[in-house]
């Protein structure tokens, strides 16, 4: 076995002079804010859409050890910039501005950091950083597409935001996948100090606006663009109200929508991209409609010469009859009289059928109508009817005589409703959908009872609906 020597006072003095001058560089280099762990705290205890609780607190442990990089002379000491993909920008001052014209000259479906720092005036250094792997967004009770892209954008300490873009399927469509995103935000308690608040209703961009008690507050976008729908978030931890302004917020949401249009899906990323626009219109038809008046006016029904195809008729013409439930408003299994007598607004029911028969009858639409004159209202009214569907239609239901199982159709929105009865009849099927309209306040609900080709019964539904939101 080796000999260590002795350790002598000579050792033991050496030794703490290194510790002391350890200790005195430490102590020169201060420990990040309490408000700054405190606040990537609750981020992560409220699990943030972006799913990267690693990352913030792989952020927490840059920021403490930070002094362990920086030991030297004080005037020497720079901020340690952790190795990443993201970009990082130092912020323009508040009053410089990009254009339009600027930002969209730039490739990139979804807002640059310059978009970020000018939108929302940041100061400081921000950073963008995509996300992979992709992680769930809260609030969503379903996502309407494929995800095809995520983002993260933070400005420590209070500031945590980013966007994820999903690419919405071939056949469906964007604003119904929109509407439904919109519903869920409206409708969202994720805790008891949760509350969300709609600052926009209409066309998209749509705005939130929310509020977590000590968790903070911050804001919700959806955008609506040709083959796509954007989520944008942003949070600001500690703040009790968001220091953004709805301005701010708009002036972002614009930008994510020009973006979409010219850099999302199947785009041909030129300047003068637009929305597909190809596919059937909508027509008017005097038909009948039924219900308890006032009634909503026949224009807002899909004509029922336009429910006829190969799919659903066998090619036979359709027009409207007079109602096989004339009198009740409720169209689809699950909905009972009782349970549609409690909605407001007006509500009507147009019946299409094929020849004359009682059992000529395909399908029928219901359009509600919020008797209103304000925008919020009228999107209220709209949000929660798309609530009220998918909660009655999503789960399905039993009676004492039967089951409705309830599957999920390829679009948001929509199901078929399968109910089996107990005494032996054949089953029953359906394929409902509810979509928001054009018209302020309206909303629609498609059901198909006689297909002719059932494997195609969701894409007739989708075709119908489609038309429906054009009313």
């Amino acid at each position: 076995m080796a000999e260590h020597d002795e350790w002598t006072a000579a050792d033991d003095a050496l030794v703490r002079r290194a510790m002391a001058t350890l200790r005195t560089d430490v102590e020169s280099v201060p420990l990040p804010d309490v408000r700054f762990v405190r606040a990537r705290g609750r981020a992560r205890r409220r699990h943030r859409f972006l799913a990267l609780s690693a990352a913030a607190a792989a952020a927490v442990v840059v920021a403490g050890t930070a002094g362990y990089a920086v030991w030297g002379p004080a005037s020497s000491r720079t901020p340690v910039t952790p190795a990443s993909s993201a970009r990082t920008a130092a912020t323009t001052p508040a009053s410089t501005t990009i254009t339009a014209t600027d930002r969209l000259a730039v490739p990139g479906a979804l807002p640059l950091l310059t978009e970020w720092t000018s939108a929302l005036q940041l100061t400081g250094t921000v950073r963008l950083t995509p996300v992979k792997p992709f992680g769930p967004i809260e609030c969503l009770s379903s996502e309407p597409g494929t995800k095809v892209q995520q983002e993260e954008v933070t400005r420590a300490p209070e500031f945590q935001g980013g966007a994820t873009r999903f690419r919405i399927g071939t056949g469906q469509d964007p604003q119904t996948a929109a509407e439904n995103i919109a519903s869920d935000i409206a409708g969202c308690q994720l805790a008891p100090g949760y509350a969300v608040t709609p600052q926009s209703s209409g066309a998209f961009p749509r705005l939130f606006s929310f509020t977590a008690g000590d968790a903070g507050s911050g804001w919700w976008v959806v955008v609506a663009g040709p083959h796509d729908v954007a989520v944008l978030q942003l949070n600001q931890n500690d703040r009790p109200k968001s220091g953004f302004t709805r301005a701010q917020v708009l002036e972002l949401a614009d930008v994510a929508q020009q973006r979409l249009a010219r850099y999302g899906s199947g785009t041909t990323k030129t300047a003068t991209s637009t929305p597909d626009t190809s596919g059937p219109k909508a027509v008017d038809e005097q038909m009948p409609v039924v219900g308890p008046g006032p009634l909503p006016a026949s224009s807002l029904f899909v004509a029922a010469s336009q429910w006829s195809s190969a799919a659903l008729t066998g090619g036979a013409a359709t027009d409207a009859g007079p109602g096989a439930l004339e009198g009740s408003t409720a169209v689809a299994s699950c909905e009972t009289d009782q349970q549609q007598a409690a909605v407001g607004g007006r509500v009507g029911v147009v019946s299409v059928r094929v020849g004359t028969s009682a059992a000529g009858y395909i399908g029928r639409q219901r359009v509600q109508l919020d008797d209103s004159t304000g925008s919020d209202p009228q999107q209220a009214y709209v949000d929660a009817r798309l609530s009220e569907a998918k909660k009655l239609f999503g789960q399905g239901c039993s009676t004492p005589n039967s089951t409705v199982t309830a599957t999920p159709g390829p679009t948001a929105g929509t199901w078929r409703l399968d109910t089996v009865f107990k005494d032996g009849t054949a089953t029953l099927s359906e394929w409902v959908g509810v979509t928001a309209q054009k018209t302020p306040g309206a909303v629609s609900t498609v059901v198909l009872t006689k297909v002719a080709d059932p494997k195609q019964g969701f894409a007739e539904l989708d075709r119908l609906l489609a038309l429906a939101r054009q009313k």
